[in-house]
């Protein structure tokens, strides 16, 4: 006598499901974070990299046309309140003087009269990204004029109007100059830092933006830049210790 054997399979109970989908859920938490975190870290290297972009525009701009320009950071483009915090908008300007005695215009002269006109449709940094004027500091060890060397004005921006901004200038050679430096002294290389946070107010704000993380002594961690030499050349801050240290 021939035996059968039943072709039923036994399935998944009720548990061994609930298991299982609380697996994928822990896996999916975890991948959403690890994508989180790179766009993060993405978004800040952008920034960075649009930041020297728009620095090297700038000096490029001034040597080509024989005048004095600036790398302009105002508020969002987008923000069209009066204060100048959440900085993510840049844009490059350059002196154009009044006709003189002559009857030429001379861009060489920064103190003469003249007005600051945008050379460039501006840039916007990455969502979540802002440029920090509280941690964007001068070198302390360089022989020099010391003190804060990144500028502040009021300038007219195209779609913004008379906006207040910050800023770093250039000469007719392309090397970094700020009104800011004793003229008896040498002008000090500064930082320009940009972290990543979102917009807030308190104690943990800095510049009207709550940071993403702190490091151990309540400095934003997500933070890097670049640092602008007297000559006009360029190196990357890739590390918080170079943000912040000397």
């Amino acid at each position: 006598m021939k035996t059968f054997r039943s072709s039923k399979t036994r399935g998944f109970t009720l548990v061994e499901l609930m298991v299982v989908m609380a697996i994928i859920g822990v896996m999916m938490t975890m991948a959403a974070s690890v994508l989180r975190d790179s766009g993060k870290g993405r978004g800040l290297e952008s920034g960075v990299d649009m930041l020297e972009s728009m620095v090297r525009e700038a000096r490029a701009t001034a040597q080509g046309n024989d005048c004095y320009t600036r790398l302009i950071i105002a508020k969002d483009e987008k923000n069209k309140t009066q204060d100048s915090r959440h900085l993510r908008y840049m844009t490059v300007q350059m002196k154009q003087k009044n006709e003189n005695a002559r009857g030429t215009y001379d861009g060489t002269d920064v103190s003469g009269e003249g007005v600051w006109r945008s050379t460039s449709a501006g840039v916007t940094l990455p969502p979540g990204v802002y440029f920090s004027p509280t941690y964007s500091t001068s070198v302390k060890w360089m022989e020099g004029s010391g003190g804060d060397m990144l500028g502040q004005d009021v300038t007219r921006l195209a779609g913004k109007g008379q906006t207040a901004v910050y800023y770093i200038e250039f000469d007719e050679k392309g090397r970094y100059v700020t009104p800011q430096a004793d003229p008896l002294n040498a002008t000090v290389a500064q930082r320009l830092v940009v972290i990543s946070g979102r917009r807030g107010t308190g104690s943990r704000s800095k510049d009207g933006v709550i940071p993403s993380d702190f490091d151990s002594q309540r400095r934003p961690a997500a933070a890097k830049g670049i640092l602008v030499w007297p000559t006009g050349d360029i190196s990357q801050l890739r590390t918080t210790r170079h943000v912040y240290e000397d």
